[in-house]
Parts: C-alpha cells; sequence; structure tokens
C-alpha cells in the first residue's frame, strides 16, 4: 500500500510539472553583427510550438508545458541552430545568436548529412552542397547519396529520380518515387503521353524533374527508409524540395557548361508594416531562365526552362490570434518551356517535333498553434499542379501511288474514298508524291489535393508522445484533347482518344499516427512510430469502381549516447496512372482488298476494321510496396560510422497483358477483279460495309455493275489489358557513410560512402503469344497461340549485384572563405545475369545439343555455361478455341513425322531459341573509376564563384565483359570529361 502511494504522488507530481504552462520568449541576433534576425522560426521540439520573430528579432511562445527541451532556430541565409532549453518560472527569456551560413564556418558541408533525429533512413542536402556540385537537375542529387554516381547534367530528355533501384528495372521505382516542392505533390499519374507521338500507351515514368528550378532551391530531403503514414500515393522513397523562403538581398545566379546556360534572379522582400502596425509579411520573387542543347556541336535541339515563382508567407499574432498564432504561406510557380528542334540544319528539311513542358503549381499552406489540452496544431494545405505536355511534329510524307489513311473506329468494312469536309472520313485517300502534316498529341493533366492535419502533444515527465491525423483528397484528372492533326485531309492512320472524356480519379486518404518517445537516460531514449494508412479510390463509370486499401508502417530506434540502432518496417500502395487505367484504344485493320490502278494512278484499298476494345481489369489491385531496414550509427574514436541494410519488395506490379480473339471476315484477291470485261480505267469499286462484298461498276455505263468473288477468313487478333504481376520484385542492399575527423593541420575532411544492392525479378505468370500477321503453311492467317509461363522471349527476368563506393575529400579553408572536394567514385562489383525459371525455380528454357534443331533438347540447365537454348510454350490453342489449352509438347513431337504442315505451323511458336551462347552466362563488368573536382569560393558577402569537372583525369580506360569477353570503353558506366562554372551575387 506504501509503494502504490508513492508511486501515486510520483504520478501527481510529473503531471503537476507536467500540466505549468509557462511564456517562452526571447530574441534571435545575427552572431557577429548583433543585429535582429527578422522572420526566423523558432521551434520547441519536444512540444511543437512555434513562433516567427518580428522585425526586432523578437519571439514569443505561450503555453510551454515542459520544463525543459531542444529549440531549434532557422532563418533563411543562417546555420540552423539547436540548443538545449530549460523552462523555469512563468516566464523563460533567452536570446539566441546565429551564426550567417558562408564558408567561414568551420561546420560547412558539401555532402547529404544523415537526419540523426530520424527514426527512418533520411538524409539531407543543403544550399551548400547543391551550390557547390551545381545541380542543374533536381535528379541529379542521386549522385550525392550513399553510392551515388555523378552524371553530366542533361535537360533534353526527361530525368526522374529513383531511390535504392537501378535503370531498365521492373516495377517502375520512378513512378512510385513520391517528390514534393514546397509540400506540393509532382504527379505522373493523369498523364497518358511517354516519350514520342507514337509511345503512349503504358507510360509508368515517375514525374519529369526537368521544369523544377535549381536555383531557388535551399534544401532537398530524401527519405529513404520507411516513411510516416502521411505521406501516400509512393511506393520506393520520399523526395522533399524546399525552396527559399524569408527575407533575402538579391541573389544574381550565372552558370555554364558546354550544353547548359542558366541566368537566375531572386530576392525575399520585407513588406513591412500598415500605419497601424499591421506586418504585412515577406514577399519571395525567383526568375529563371535554363538553356539545354542536346549536343554543343550542333545546338539546335534545346530544352528551355523559363520559371517564374512567387511566394507570400505571414504570421497573424495580432488581437484574438495574440496566443494562437496564424501562419500561412501562398505561392504560384509557372514554367514555359520544353524541347525544340526547329532550327536543328541536320533534320529533314521542314521537320520539326517540339515538346511543351509547362506547369503551373499552387499552394495554400496554413499552420494554426492551438496549444490546447486536446490539440497542438491544426493545419491545412491546399495544392494544385496543372500541366501542358503537348507534342506538335511536322513529318514528311512520300507516296508513289495513293496510299489510305484509316480514321475508323467502329467494326465494318471501309473502302478509301476522297476526303470530304465535314464527313466522317474513315477512309481516306492520301495524295500521292511529297507532302507535310503536323500531328499534335494534347496532353493537359491536372493534380489537386487538399489535406487537413492535426497534431497532439502531451508531455509527461520523461515521456513525449505526439499523436498525429489528417485527411487528404486527391483528384486527378486529364483536360488534353488527346491525338490530332492540324490537316486532316493528308493526316496518317490514327484514331481519336479524347483523354479529356476520361473519367477522373479520386483518392479519399485518412491516417493515424503516434510518435512515442522515453527518455532512458540522460544520454538515452528509446523512439517508436506507429502509423496507418486507409485509401479509398474511386473511379466512377468503370469497372475499377471503388478500391479500399491500408498501409501500416512502424519504425523504433533506440540511442545511447553517440550509438543509436533502429529498425522499421512498413508498406505503400502506388496508385496506377491513367494510361494503367484505360489502356489506348488500339485497332486492327485488315486488308481485305487492293484494286488496280486507274489511269491516274489511283490505287483504292479496303480494310476490315476490328476495334480491340479497352479491357478494364475488375480484378486490378494498386501495386503494393513492403519495405524493412535495420539501421545504425556511431561514434568510434572520432570516426562517426552510418549503416543502413533494406530489403524492398514490390508485390502486384502493373504489367500490361495480352489476350487474343478470333473472329470471320471476307477477303477479296486481286485476282477476283482480273479478267474483267469493265476496262480498269473506266472502273468503279464500291464495297458493302457489312458484308465485305466489292463491286465493281463501270463508269461509262457500257457494262453492267459485277460482284466480285471473295473468300472468309477468321483470324486472330490482340487485346490488352492491364494486371497484376502474380511474382515479387525484390530489391535489397546495404549503404554505408564514413566520415572520418578532420585532419587540421590540412583543414581536410575524408569520408567513404557506398553502397552493395541486389536485384532480383522473374516474371512467372502465364502469357500468351501469336504471330498473327504471318501466315499458316497453307497461307490462311495463322491460327495458334503459344501459352508461356514468364512470356514467350528469351528470358523472363533477371538478377543483377553491384558494390559502388566513393571516397570524398574536402579541404575547407575557412580563413579563405574555400572549399575544394575530390571525389573517387568506383564500381567493384557490377554483376547481372539473365534469368529463365518457372515459379518453383525448375527450368522454363531447354538446352539444345544442336542450335539449328529446335527438338534437340537434352537435360542440362540453361546456367550450366556457354549454351544454345530454346524455349518451348507449355501449351497452344487454336483460332477455333483459343481459351482451351493443349500441351504442346506430345503434339509438336508426334507432327514432325504425321504433319509437316502442321509441325510448320507449331514451330513459328517455337521462336525462342538464343542466337548466341552466352544469353544466360553470368556477366562481371571488370571494375572501374572516376573523379570528380569541385572548387567554391567566396568573396566576402558579395560574391561566390563555383567550379567542377567530371572525371577530370578523363579515364578513358577499356572494361572487360565476362559474359562476351569483349572490352569497350569505360565512358559507358562514367561520364565524360566535363564541366561548369557558377557565379553567384548578392546586393
Amino acid at each position: 500500500m506504501r509503494k502504490f502511494a508513492v508511486i501515486l504522488l510520483v504520478l501527481a507530481t510529473a503531471l503537476q510539472a507536467a500540466g505549468q504552462s509557462r511564456v517562452f520568449k526571447g530574441k534571435v541576433v545575427d552572431k557577429r553583427t548583433g543585429e535582429p534576425v527578422e522572420f526566423a522560426t523558432v521551434l520547441v521540439k519536444a512540444t511543437e510550438q512555434w513562433s516567427v520573430t518580428d522585425e526586432k528579432g523578437q519571439f514569443s511562445i505561450e503555453g510551454v508545458r515542459v520544463a525543459g527541451s531542444k529549440v531549434e532556430i532557422a532563418s533563411l541565409g543562417y546555420v540552423t541552430l539547436t540548443q538545449d532549453v530549460k523552462f523555469s518560472g512563468e516566464t523563460t527569456e533567452i536570446t539566441f545568436k546565429v551564426d550567417e551560413d558562408n564558408l567561414t564556418l568551420e561546420s560547412a558541408v558539401v555532402t547529404a548529412q544523415e537526419n540523426s533525429n530520424s527514426a527512418a533512413t533520411s538524409r539531407t542536402i543543403d544550399k551548400t552542397a547543391l551550390e557547390h556540385v551545381q545541380i542543374m537537375n533536381i535528379s541529379d542529387i542521386s549522385s550525392l547519396l550513399p553510392g551515388g554516381a555523378s552524371v553530366n547534367p542533361s535537360l533534353t530528355s526527361d530525368q526522374q529520380i529513383s531511390l535504392r533501384s537501378a535503370k531498365g528495372e521492373s516495377g517502375s521505382s520512378s513512378f512510385g518515387t513520391a517528390i514534393e516542392v514546397d509540400g506540393v505533390r509532382l504527379s505522373n499519374n493523369a498523364s497518358f503521353t511517354s516519350s514520342d507521338l507514337n509511345g503512349r500507351s503504358g507510360s509508368v515514368k515517375g514525374a519529369s524533374t526537368n521544369n523544377i528550378a535549381s536555383s531557388n532551391i535551399e534544401s532537398v530531403e530524401v527519405i529513404t527508409g520507411v516513411p510516416s503514414v502521411e505521406y501516400g500515393d509512393m511506393g520506393s522513397g520520399v523526395v522533399k524540395i524546399n525552396t527559399r523562403k524569408g527575407k533575402t538581398p538579391w541573389n544574381v545566379t550565372m552558370s555554364t557548361s558546354p550544353k547548359t546556360k542558366q541566368v537566375s534572379v531572386s530576392k525575399g522582400f520585407g513588406l513591412g508594416k500598415t500605419r497601424s502596425g499591421f506586418n504585412l509579411g515577406v514577399l519571395n520573387a525567383s526568375a529563371e531562365y535554363t538553356n539545354s542543347v542536346a549536343d554543343p556541336m550542333s545546338p539546335y535541339t534545346s530544352y528551355d526552362r523559363k520559371q517564374l515563382s512567387l511566394t507570400y508567407s505571414k504570421q497573424f499574432t495580432e488581437g484574438a490570434l495574440a496566443k494562437t498564432p496564424l501562419r500561412i504561406s501562398a505561392g504560384v510557380t509557372g514554367n514555359l518551356g520544353g524541347l525544340d528542334d526547329r532550327e536543328d540544319p541536320d533534320k529533314m528539311l521542314d521537320t520539326w517535333l517540339i515538346k511543351k513542358d509547362n506547369s503551373l503549381r499552387a499552394n495554400f499552406t496554413s499552420n494554426w498553434l492551438l496549444s490546447k489540452s486536446w490539440i497542438t496544431n491544426l493545419e491545412l494545405n491546399a495544392s494544385v499542379v496543372y500541366g501542358n505536355k503537348e507534342q506538335r511534329e511536322n513529318a514528311r510524307y512520300h507516296n508513289t501511288t495513293t496510299a489510305t489513311a484509316l480514321h475508323a473506329t467502329q467494326p465494318g468494312y471501309y473502302i478509301s474514298s476522297e476526303y470530304v469536309p465535314g464527313g466522317a472520313n474513315n477512309s481516306v485517300l492520301l495524295p500521292m508524291g511529297y507532302y507535310y502534316n503536323v500531328m499534335v498529341l494534347d496532353d493537359k493533366p491536372l493534380n489537386s489535393k487538399v489535406t487537413l492535419k492535426a497534431n497532439w502533444v502531451k508531455n509527461v515527465g520523461k515521456i513525449d508522445n505526439k499523436v498525429k491525423a489528417g485527411v487528404d483528397w486527391t483528384v486527378d484528372k486529364n483536360y488534353g484533347i488527346g491525338e490530332y492533326s492540324e490537316d486532316f485531309s493528308t493526316a496518317p492512320s490514327y484514331r481519336e482518344w479524347r483523354f479529356c472524356d476520361v473519367p477522373a480519379m479520386h483518392n479519399v486518404g485518412a491516417y493515424l499516427e503516434d510518435n512515442f518517445m522515453l527518455m532512458t537516460g540522460e544520454k538515452s531514449h528509446v523512439n517508436v512510430i506507429a502509423g496507418l494508412r486507409w485509401d479509398n479510390t474511386l473511379i466512377s463509370g468503370t469497372a475499377y469502381g471503388t478500391t479500399s486499401s491500408v498501409s501500416p508502417r512502424f519504425n523504433a530506434k533506440w540511442t545511447i549516447g553517440d550509438f543509436s540502432v533502429r529498425a522499421g518496417w512498413g508498406q505503400a500502395v502506388k496508385l496506377p496512372s491513367f494510361s494503367i487505367l484505360y489502356p489506348t484504344p488500339s485497332y486492327y485493320d485488315i486488308d481485305v482488298f487492293t484494286s488496280t490502278a486507274d489511269a491516274n494512278n489511283t490505287v483504292y484499298r479496303a480494310y476490315y476494321v476490328m476495334p480491340r476494345s479497352i479491357e478494364y481489369n475488375p480484378d486490378l489491385v494498386w501495386q503494393r510496396n513492403t519495405q524493412t531496414e535495420v539501421g545504425l550509427e556511431c561514434t568510434l574514436a572520432g570516426i562517426h560510422i552510418s549503416l543502413a541494410a533494406f530489403s524492398n519488395s514490390t508485390i502486384g506490379a502493373y504489367n500490361k497483358e495480352t489476350e487474343y480473339v478470333s473472329f470471320s471476315y471476307i477477303k477479296t484477291p486481286i485476282s477476283a477483279v482480273q479478267g474483267l470485261p469493265i476496262p480498269a480505267t473506266d472502273r468503279i469499286y464500291t464495297l458493302n460495309p457489312d458484308t465485305g462484298v466489292v463491286t465493281v461498276s463501270d463508269k461509262t455505263g457500257a457494262n453492267a455493275p459485277i460482284e466480285a468473288a471473295g473468300v472468309q477468313r477468321k483470324q486472330l487478333i490482340q487485346r490488352f489489358f492491364e494486371k497484376n504481376e502474380s511474382s515479387p520484385i525484390r530489391r535489397m542492399g546495404l549503404e554505408w557513410v564514413i566520415d572520418f575527423p578532420r585532419i587540421v593541420p590540412i583543414n581536410t575532411s575524408v569520408r567513404v560512402d557506398g553502397s552493395f544492392y541486389n536485384y532480383r525479378s522473374v516474371y512467372t505468370d502465364l502469357d500468351a503469344y501469336c504471330p498473327y500477321t504471318t501466315l499458316s503453311k497453307d497461307g490462311s492467317p495463322y491460327k495458334y497461340i503459344g501459352w508461356y509461363y514468364g512470356g514467350s522471349g528469351n528470358s523472363n527476368g533477371n538478377e543483377s549485384r553491384s558494390v559502388k563506393t566513393n571516397v570524398t575529400f574536402t579541404t575547407h579553408i575557412p580563413q579563405v572563405r574555400m572549399i575544394v572536394s575530390l571525389k573517387v567514385e568506383g564500381s567493384l562489383l557490377k554483376y547481372s545475369r539473365a534469368l529463365s525459371e518457372r515459379a518453383d525455380g525448375s527450368a522454363r528454357s531447354y538446352v539444345l545439343a544442336d542450335p539449328k534443331d529446335r527438338l534437340s533438347i537434352t537435360d542440362g540447365s540453361v546456367y550450366d555455361g556457354q549454351l544454345y537454348t530454346v524455349l518451348w510454350p507449355d501449351y497452344y490453342s487454336t483460332v477455333d478455341d483459343p481459351d482451351t489449352l493443349i500441351p504442346f509438347g506430345p503434339d509438336y513431337l508426334k507432327a514432325k513425322t504425321d504433319n509437316p504442315d502442321f509441325y510448320a505451323d507449331l514451330t513459328s511458336l517455337v521462336a525462342a531459341n538464343t542466337t548466341y551462347n552466352y544469353t544466360f552466362v553470368p556477366d562481371y563488368i571488370s571494375p572501374y573509376f572516376s573523379a570528380n573536382v569541385s572548387v567554391t569560393k567566396e568573396i566576402g558577402n558579395l560574391a561566390s564563384i563555383s567550379f567542377y569537372a567530371n572525371n577530370f583525369f578523363n579515364n578513358r580506360a577499356q572494361v572487360r565483359s565476362s559474359k562476351t569477353g569483349n572490352m569497350s570503353s569505360v565512358t559507358s558506366y562514367i561520364p565524360n570529361f566535363y564541366y561548369g562554372l557558377t557565379l553567384r551575387l548578392k546586393f
């Protein structure tokens, strides 16, 4: 009973201490000049209460209910200061002195820094590092992550960010990387376009980073661990880009390199006060022009980025908001640009391609500090991103005879006819000779999002508990009109597909997360974060209907002094893009008749048009990524070590599936109209649109109309739909960062970072394949379908492993305000191998004893060495019954002797025999290295200049492939020698 009373007394004392409300106020000043720092953010980290300093550098926070906390001071142009503060009495008043952020500081760094306060792997790249390496495209920040490799800047092709993955892998990792600019999500969900006018369907790339202005970025946070549940619609990590916000001098930047030129101007304006003393806030303005060419020797194909950004921010502390301040921020960013090759003299005369990359981003954020017992902060965010990705291409055409352009969208028979303004024009005769036509692909995606988020912080003794809850609503819609021609009379074959008629995709997400921290000692604590996210996606008017998904996430971290260990597990769901949800309609146009040429060399052609109808898969579920991570950080003898091991599994990856359907039609051979009594020059050809019967009439009336004899045919055609892969895509790896103590006599620090990465993907679903455009042995359309586990290709998967390590030497001389860095990037292991396996790991392909004999299969494994292999379908089906699967092997072997024509037809399905004997041989690329140098020098507070050179020693060594035994230039894996220079002015 006595023990119970003591426990109650201790608990009551703790609650009383926790419930005491204090006022925390003070001042933030420049450490060197003593001048007040305006618009600095003051954050009490234990309670998440905040304030912003006024023109005198003063701040005040009421209702602080903890005895002590770390306080963070952040202001544009100054180094973020974190300081322990003890709160005593009713009022605590402190003056904070902050350092101006420049190269006079001993702490200036030019590498990605670990976020030691995060329970998941997170790294921050600040302005100093971004300016030192002269980032032109935000995707290039990957070179600053562990094991990252430098690339030469380019904007003439779309760039995306992929975290913990490599190029060419399944699962579209860039599509699953979430990118946010000042909290505004950049999404590729509503876009139909890919890289060209002919490649619209199946585009599942991530959002392009080309139109993000690089000169106005203040910092970038990269979360590669298990993120908070507030982040939805993602799979492989989060990249958070923060632009400059706050009062600043004029900043002018001029950058040049062989392929890229950039000029930018920015300033943060303090708008002062009204006569009544009302603070008007801050307006940040930024303008940038960047031009990038594909080839400096022929600088006519170029990409432009012309961007203007305005951001307004203000804190309301007057009147009723004196104790519950409200902070708002509103911004708008417009970009005009894209790729244009009209001036390229190397292109065919008068042909050109224009790709617009115009965008408009607008956002509003409000944060209301309530400091109530039941709620701490309430935050409202709203954003909209509108893009114009229109592509316009002028192409040259040449016809020696009249050609036919098909625009029919309904099944039936169509014959060439002259273009009629305002008519149906399903089958248009195109002129002979040379002519030009402009085709347009109008793609205008829009993404809007509204988020309401609340947090509640409770501090009891040594326990800090933070609860976060929120709801968000996202809408994806496309307002483009799709593909069309500026001159329909000469347009090539295409069909109308109006993007704007596609239904919008709505997603409502709700989440709840608890962040629990227990202080177990003066320098030790345990942090546990657990959350659950629920997403509900609605796509009205389609078979998809409403889809729900749940994403649990968990992180834990234990810290003892300079040692910490963390672990995380979580799931994330990636919503599909419109090109997945709504496959572009396709059409199979079968040539059923070709007339003889008349006196004007006009040839009439008839086609049977069979729409490959859009197939909505009601069983499609959203792609899910499961992530597990274990990390460790420690400092031993002044050496800071950070390790992170991860395992990611993509489940239900989006994949396009092919199915075949059969149909009958009438084909009229040219022989059916040869030898008719009607002279070729007097013939008029008509076609019955329902039956396909061709009638030849005499325009002179001398002969009666004659019906040509047609032949009925049966044929297979493709249809496509999206589905989920049944086999997971697995990625795992280890990342390390080792920072050695600074070598004081030479002012140099050494960092070693790197990564081990392992990838494996095997596609094992049963897929259909038919060479339907070829003919069977008897001259009829091909009538068999092959069914293959893992598809009809030689391989159905691949695996790869790599070990990359970088050594960075950074010499920082504060006295002369200069940093020089040398980064040596090396690949110690680069391994890859094609795979051919079933779901259970058994053989899918067969080894051939004789590469010319597809029946000479042996019992060997395709992995046993340099061997020729073949893939037989597991089953086949026929045009008369496409859905009934027949075992392939027995019938194929029997047909060899019993039915040569049948054997020849089935042999067309045994098409995946390897051309080379090393298809499945492991490939090891010999180690290679590259060295990059960067220099930044500040000239007082007025200017700075930066220079970089990639592949500084111009390494052109040879590397060897163990698979082929061939040697190739290392420049296939490292950047060519490249350099750049940037001048920055402040006034």
